[in-house]
């Protein structure tokens, strides 16, 4: 009987399980694609702030601004001092699975996930590996396995992740101008609600978009403005951009995606996956101490993340839910009210992937008319 079983091999659930066995607790790690970092579902940018969290050498180049476009064809150029990270996602994954594989985590590959029943004294997990189902017992199940997750599906019933964006990726090869500078895309012409965007990764770049009701057509007027170079992988996916009401139960925890654990402004949710994972181990190493893992002592989970993340998470949100309505002229509006100095200082000094509300109400301190674009957008012209 293991300690411990993570299902998902992403950076959540690695993370978690290097923690968990850095405190000798015997863990056993489920993965079920043959190999970790498989598929890339991300476009692999991260801060330094998630450097620290993990040891790797997935760097394929860094950046200091963005060039953001609006509807009308415009844009502006904010810049900052602290460089921002573009990973090799599927490298990135491999690193932190391999950390905790050095704390001795036992990692199963092509281990598909089935079905867990809890008991009065352990957890039992099913799973198919190589055609062969298996059963394994622990003491309690952490579910990393991203936002379809079917641990949530089992252990999670009446949890539902209450707003997702479909997203859409392509890793190209064509090199873009500018290496220092992520760009971004706003409107309708390439997303529905969300944004589209090209980073660059030295000789390559990954060009996307996301959103709600998106179509293929979207992606292609960004995609067009590379002058249609070769795709040389494709990949999509649900984005969930709202944490679900409950990610804790008897003996189990759900942690990143699973639990809906995601910067909703970005989409981003490597930084939060990992953090929650780190959380979830200390929880659940209180657990152990208490020799108590009901759903009242696992409780403790959530208030943890919530207290190291929850204030972002939610504001970002009612962010989201206002911007998601904007019209294409109200982002034109909003485009000239900002494109001043004194407001791009502002964005420069307050930008913070990985806590993007504190430049949005900075913003609105400073140039409180655009509350009217965001609360009262104009409507488009028939």
């Amino acid at each position: 009987m293991y300690d411990f079983i993570v299902v998902g091999a992403g950076p959540a659930g690695s993370q978690c399980a290097f923690k968990l066995g850095s405190m000798g607790y015997r863990v056993l790690q489920l993965e079920e694609h043959r190999s970790v970092g498989k598929p890339v579902e991300c476009t692999g940018v991260i801060s330094r702030r998630v450097l620290s969290m993990a040891k790797t050498d997935s760097i394929v180049n860094r950046v200091h601004g963005a060039h953001i476009y609006f509807p009308s064809g415009k844009s502006i150029h904010v810049s900052k001092n602290e460089e921002t990270i573009i990973i090799d996602r599927e490298r990135f994954d491999q690193d932190v699975s391999a950390a905790a594989i050095e704390k001795g985590v036992e990692l199963k590959v092509n281990s598909l996930f089935m079905d867990a029943q809890v008991h009065d004294d352990n957890i039992t997990v099913r799973f198919r590996k190589d055609g062969n189902i298996i059963e394994e017992k622990a003491l309690a199940l952490v579910g990393a396995d991203g936002a379809g997750s079917s641990v949530r599906r089992v252990l999670y019933p009446n949890q539902k992740v209450k707003r997702m964006v479909s997203s859409y990726q392509v890793e190209a090869t064509v090199k873009m101008k500018d290496q220092d500078s992520v760009d971004v895309y706003l409107g309708s012409a390439y997303s529905r609600g969300f944004f589209g965007w090209a980073a660059p990764a030295g000789d390559l770049s990954r060009i996307g978009t996301a959103g709600f009701g998106m179509s293929r057509e979207l992606f292609l007027n960004i995609f067009r403005k590379f002058l249609d170079p070769s795709k040389l992988s494709i990949n999509g996916g649900l984005i969930p951009i709202h944490a679900l009401d409950r990610t804790y139960g008897e003996r189990s925890v759900l942690v990143g995606d699973a639990g809906g654990i995601v910067k909703p402004l970005t989409g981003g949710g490597i930084y939060t996956g990992m953090l929650s994972g780190e959380i979830a181990a200390e929880a659940l190493h209180m657990a152990y101490g208490k020799e108590n893992f009901s759903s009242g002592t696992m409780a403790v989970y959530q208030r943890m993340w919530k207290k190291a993340i929850g204030k972002e998470l939610s504001r970002d949100l009612k962010i989201q839910k206002l911007f998601a309505k904007i019209t294409d002229t109200s982002l034109n509006e909003m485009e000239r009210t900002i494109s001043v100095p004194t407001i791009l200082n502002k964005i420069n000094n307050a930008g913070d992937i990985d806590f993007p509300s504190k430049v949005v109400l900075g913003i609105l301190i400073k140039k409180p008319s655009l509350i009217k674009h965001i609360l009262f957008p104009v409507k488009e012209p028939s």
